[in-house]
């Protein structure tokens, strides 16, 4: 698996499967937020069975990187819009990450399922619609093992949202 992390087509076709099912209706916001999100899987050594993981991406405030020294200061940034170059706009997000084990923590919960991953994605959706959970996205991966790789997608789907509007 090693060689895996470091073959740029391998990572990329990764990516380029992942789909992301559901985006939060709520999107991201302007200050420091939390960003749930539950990625489904087929397992590696046991294809007809599932990983769920489930977590939390940490999501800083706008960050502004000045051109030069006479940039805005935070409150124009957060006034007036029409002040700064979306260029020069960005943001940071931190989650968390674990390889086979079975883990479950406030930011993180990884779990593997008796069912195929085509099925568990129905019973996930089926729970946040019942639960009207509006704030959580849903992802699927094409590699349980790789799914940084899917979240990464799923991040950069959310940033062009944010930066298009």
């Amino acid at each position: 698996m090693e060689a895996q992390w470091s073959d740029p087509e391998f990572l990329g076709a990764v990516f380029a499967q992942t789909e992301i099912i559901r985006k939060p209706l709520i999107g991201v916001i302007s200050g420091y937020h939390v960003l749930p999100y539950i990625l489904v899987a087929p397992e590696h050594e046991r294809p007809s069975h599932a990983v769920e993981v489930r977590g939390r991406i940490k999501v800083s405030p706008r960050l502004v990187i000045a051109a030069g020294g006479d940039g805005p200061t935070y409150g124009d940034l957060f006034g007036e819009r029409e002040l700064m170059d979306r260029r020069l706009v960005a943001r940071m997000f931190s989650f968390r990450y674990a390889s086979k084990v079975m883990l479950e923590s406030e930011d993180l919960a990884i779990r593997r399922q008796e069912h195929d991953s085509a099925r568990h994605l129905e019973r996930v959706l089926d729970e946040l619609s019942r639960r009207e959970v509006i704030d959580t996205g849903v992802i699927v991966s094409p590699d349980a093992r790789f799914y940084p790789v899917s979240l990464d997608r799923f991040i950069r789907e959310m940033l062009d949202q944010e930066f298009r509007e």
